[in-house]
């Protein structure tokens, strides 16, 4: 009887192994600015119902697609829903989101995904006391694909611009808040952004290129997400683009957030 039970022991623990070893070998879509950054994202642009947020209406949008092995989305549909009104603004955030493709064994593989989108009233009513949404003077429609244009497929007067006045360079220094752990370790260098400009102006799909560390990576993110750009223009609509931008930190430049230098 004991050996029966030790074989049956052993039975069990190898069944964990082999779920433990297949959950270790095959990954889901992610976004490719990890969750975090893209919840932020959705807190940034997410608009909400006006008759939903009057009544407090909440609730989730799950929005289903399928994921390509280029990290690419497509077969875009709502699968569940708590108003009818909030679909549609999901649905577009949704496809905003650029993906890395599920992997089998490191393999990039396509597959069908889901994405949650929450609709919280007072949360997002707490979220726009505490900041200013920017409205972008744009002049043009949309276009209506999800086509992303690389900076060299546009035109040098039809590139995005810095909206905000001034230059993006200006902004990026006034703003800078060199990382306490950056300045006491002495870390310094260039943190490269890739990044999305979408075609309202706003930013998404933000990933580190070039890591410096010491909390760098998080504060050149930090002054990117407080950016608002007039978008890239092709054949007289706006569309989206894929921008780069190197952030320097530099130890003995002036520092605006306590006005030491380093």
């Amino acid at each position: 009887m004991n050996t029966l039970n030790n074989i049956k022991s052993l039975i069990a623990l190898a069944i964990l192994f082999a779920g433990a070893q297949l959950n270790a070998q095959n990954t889901s879509p992610e976004p490719v600015s990890g969750k975090t950054l893209e919840k932020d994202y959705i807190n940034r642009n997410l608009v909400y119902p006006e008759d939903d947020l009057k009544q407090d209406n909440s609730g989730k949008v799950v929005v289903s697609l399928r994921v390509d092995k280029e990290g690419f989305g497509s077969n875009y549909a709502v699968k569940s829903t708590f108003s009818e009104a909030a679909s549609p603004i999901a649905l577009n955030l949704v496809k905003t989101i650029l993906w890395v493709p599920a992997t089998c064994d490191g393999i990039p593989y396509e597959c069908d995904h889901e994405y949650e989108i929450d609709f919280n009233a007072k949360s997002y009513k707490r979220y726009w006391k505490k900041h200013e949404r920017v409205d972008v003077p744009l002049e043009f429609e949309a276009d209506t694909s999800n086509a992303i244009f690389e900076y060299r497929q546009l035109n040098e007067t039809a590139r995005p611009y810095f909206a905000d006045g001034g230059n993006i360079a200006n902004h990026l220094y006034n703003n800078l808040r060199f990382p306490v752990e950056a300045k006491e370790r002495e870390i310094q260098g260039t943190v490269r952004l890739s990044f999305i400009i979408e075609k309202d102006g706003s930013i998404s799909n933000i990933v580190v290129i070039n890591s410096v560390g010491g909390g760098c990576d998080n504060e050149a993110i930090r002054l990117m997400q407080e950016t608002v750009w007039i978008p890239a223009e092709k054949n007289g609509k706006y569309v989206r683009s894929r921008n780069m931008q190197d952030i320097t930190f530099s130890i003995g430049n002036h520092n605006f957030q306590d006005g030491n230098s380093y």
